[in-house]
């Protein structure tokens, strides 16, 4: 379509390829290898918190969590705090008109909103009609001129905001009152539920220096069960208590504390009972994969990008044959050793296993296919097995972190996969920092892999990975009219059935391509006391801080 002003998505493209990156960077080349071979335990759900009834949770207490750092800044829509640990730490003291549950649908939270509805299809218009009793920390109601100065902020050049892709179709926010609104829309946009509640107060976007550089020492404003109440960087933690002001149910618990900490660190402060809940990665499985784990799919996923830009992988049928070569399996079965946990394989490019509208559809190799491929583009076999083209050798690059990463591993096991058909692939390894800069980014390479994350609510976000072909996130070096329409197709469905069909005739338009091969999906695994509850792990679903807490002790009768 062509918009009346291209600007905000221009910029907010950039500003997410900025914090994607940030977030990728750390997900490629610091995921080292457990020193010993874990046992692997269940497949992996959608959620793992321990579920059980409010009335079978202690009142009162203190629920001790690590993390892996401090955020850079506290501003959670920040390029800088989307992808630290920001959103993660306050979560407790965050609510949104929109609860997403396990399978990425959605409801209304009714401590926030009475009603969130589509009520015009030309223009499309959501109507959103606010709790009255809900207010910031300080006090103040929560309004729709919250609203607008929210979105203004999310468009504004001046403000380093990292917005959700559909705040680009966000043509106006129209007050009705202080406690209701109509957001208009330049078009049906299957993404709207993201752009419905301000994350923020109008005092904390009201001006670039307030919104960039504000929140770097201190926490937001809540509106949520909990506030932070002490921030320590000397010692490391962070303190949030209950919300005085709160006005739904109230919280079981009466503090939570974050402490900060490497994966080792935190490990051991878990096994000396100083925490209650911690992450556990491929550096500290090894310790702790004795604990009571909780598993659960996450929003991670990695893949195999072919830069299609240039050389051998410009011909479809190349890149076809790299895809049906790649033994997809045996990725996965490595991804499941490194966390200690089955992992699933992430058959989808757009939906996560368990997602709405998700088919599973198991990879299956298929070398024979992959030799007809090559054959077929004019590639034959050398003496040495090496396919060539005359004097060409088809020989690809495949740069990697210069670290022991997962990255690393499926890189050695890609290169041997397509040995098999005759394609030679020289792994390259290169420093950690530059490793985004100058190969990424550039597109300096024939093969990459790292890791993508989703969210329920993302279909505009992963356009960018496909198109247009100067889309600071499409490192395929390719762009198409028929994925585009595809995409478009699907974002422009708003009812749930036939956005899931056209959401399936998408996968099918971005395979053909073969530009990205979805490989595994990175699980969420965390060391959890088991008296702990209504916590832990989830692709999707939104946590209910307020059930959180440490099951309730069985009270003595007195008798044996």
């Amino acid at each position: 379509m062509i918009r009346k002003s291209p600007g905000p998505a221009v910029r907010g493209a950039r500003r997410f390829a900025v914090l994607a990156l940030c977030g990728l960077l750390v997900a490629a080349c610091t995921d080292e290898a457990p020193d010993e071979e874990p046992p692997v335990e269940r497949e992996l759900p959608l959620a793992d918190v321990r579920p059980v009834d409010r009335d079978e949770v202690e009142e009162g207490g203190t629920l001790r969590l690590g993390v892996g750092s401090f955020p850079a800044t506290f501003n959670p829509v920040h390029t800088d705090g989307v992808a630290s640990t920001a959103p993660q730490i306050l979560a407790p003291t965050r609510g949104s008109a929109v609860r997403v549950a396990e399978d990425g649908t959605w409801s209304v939270d009714p401590d926030y909103a009475s009603s969130v509805e589509i009520v015009d299809r030309d223009p499309f218009t959501v109507r959103v009609e606010l709790n009255e009793d809900a207010v910031w920390q300080g006090g103040t109601s929560i309004t729709s001129a919250d609203m607008v100065a929210f979105v203004d902020a999310m468009q504004d050049e001046d403000f380093a905001a990292a917005p959700a892709e559909v705040f680009d179709d966000v043509e106006s926010v129209e007050p009705d009152g202080d406690f209701a609104y109509e957001i208009v829309f330049e078009r049906p946009h299957a993404d709207w539920p993201a752009a419905v509640y301000p994350v923020l107060p109008r005092a904390f976007t009201k001006s670039a220096a307030m919104f960039n550089e504000g929140m770097r020492t201190k926490a937001p404003s809540s509106n949520g069960p909990f506030v932070v109440s002490a921030i320590e960087r000397r010692t490391g933690t962070i303190t949030l208590e209950r919300n005085p002001r709160w006005w739904g149910e109230p919280p079981r618990l009466e503090s939570i504390v974050w402490r900060i900490g490497d994966p080792e660190v935190l490990a051991k402060a878990f096994l000396a009972g100083e925490l209650d809940a911690t992450p556990v990665l491929p550096a500290n499985l090894g310790a702790l994969a004795e604990e009571d784990l909780r598993s659960s799919i996450s929003a991670d996923w990695t893949h195999l990008t072919i830069n299609g830009g240039t050389g051998p992988l410009s011909e479809p049928e190349v890149r076809r044959a790299v895809v049906a070569a790649v033994d997809v399996d045996e990725i996965v079965a490595e991804a499941s050793r490194r966390h200690g946990v089955e992992t699933v394989t992430r058959d989808s490019l757009v939906l996560a296993p368990g997602q709405l509208g998700h088919e599973s559809t198991p990879p299956r190799r298929r070398l024979d296919e992959a030799r007809s491929l090559l054959r077929e583009a004019g590639w034959k076999p050398g003496d040495d097995g090496v396919m060539r083209r005359g004097k060409q050798r088809l020989s690809l690059r495949f740069p990697v972190p210069q670290t022991r990463s997962g990255a690393a591993e499926r890189a050695r096991l890609i290169a041997e996969n397509l040995a098999e058909v005759g394609i030679e692939v020289e792994v390259e390894p290169v420093a950690e920092q530059s490793f985004f800069d100058d190969v990424v980014i550039p597109l300096d390479f024939d093969l990459t892999t790292f890791t993508w994350q989703s969210q329920a609510f993302d279909l505009g976000d992963l356009r960018r990975l496909f198109t247009p072909v100067d889309s600071p996130l499409n490192f395929t070096g390719k762009a198409s009219k028929a994925i585009g329409e595809a995409f478009d197709a699907a974002i422009g469905e708003v009812a749930e059935g036939p956005r899931v069909e056209a959401v399936r005739e998408l996968d099918e338009v971005a395979r053909a391509q073969a530009s990205i091969l979805p490989l595994a999906v990175v699980p969420s695994v965390m060391a959890v006391h088991p008296r702990v509850v209504n916590y832990g792990p989830t692709a999707f679903a939104d946590l209910d801080w307020t059930a959180a807490g440490f099951e309730a002790k069985e009270e003595s009768d007195g008798t044996d």
